[in-house]
């Protein structure tokens, strides 16, 4: 996550540093760009900074406090995603392209997969029903059960760190890629 905070840091340096930068979003026509620039730099900021945090501290010991952390982290990447999507788009004019994110994917599709109503899920492909039990692991490595209609049930195993860490190389990209754009943009 630390990479993270560096190019965050750099595109709020970026913006406080360039007059052309700061005359496009204070505009009273760019009132919504600004707000979703802004808005989306702090919810990046505090996901980078508690998602950097816990994992540095990992996840209690107690197993009903690690069971909400563990959403709590789930929801903080998908946040940050979402935060990272919209810098992108305040600033390129256009949608990020995620196609090859691997890890990025992942890392949603678990979090949906596994809270996004996990008692019954079906969106145009098989029921499935996935549960996570008290003692699910940790960062190195942690397991749910899916429950696949027709396909009966599985015991993934994820190494949760790996994973974070694939994901923060390829958010580094695209924030790189929308420090560059701000550069070329407001020079």
């Amino acid at each position: 996550m630390k990479r993270i905070a560096s190019i965050h840091s750099q595109i709020y340096n970026y913006f406080h540093s360039s007059n052309s930068c700061q005359q496009h979003f204070f505009a009273p026509a760019q009132e919504d760009e600004y707000v979703a620039y802004y808005n989306s730099m702090y919810l990046l900021r505090d996901t980078t900074d508690s998602l950097d945090d816990h994992r540095s501290r990992g996840f209690s010991s107690n197993p009903l406090v690690a069971y909400l952390e563990f959403w709590g982290v789930m929801q903080a990447i998908n946040i940050q995603q979402d935060a990272i999507c919209e810098l992108h788009k305040v600033v390129s004019g256009a949608s990020l392209h995620t196609g090859n994110f691997n890890a990025w994917k992942q890392l949603r599709e678990l979090r949906h997969l596994c809270a996004g109503h996990p008692a019954h899920k079906s969106h145009g492909g098989p029921l499935t029903r996935t549960f996570m039990g008290r003692k699910f692991g940790d960062y190195r490595s942690f397991k749910y059960e899916i429950w696949e209609k027709g396909l009966g049930i599985k015991h993934p195993n994820v190494a949760l760190g790996n994973l974070l860490d694939s994901y923060i190389l390829e958010a580094e990209t695209a924030l790189q890629g929308v420090l560059s754009d701000m550069r070329v943009k407001w020079p």
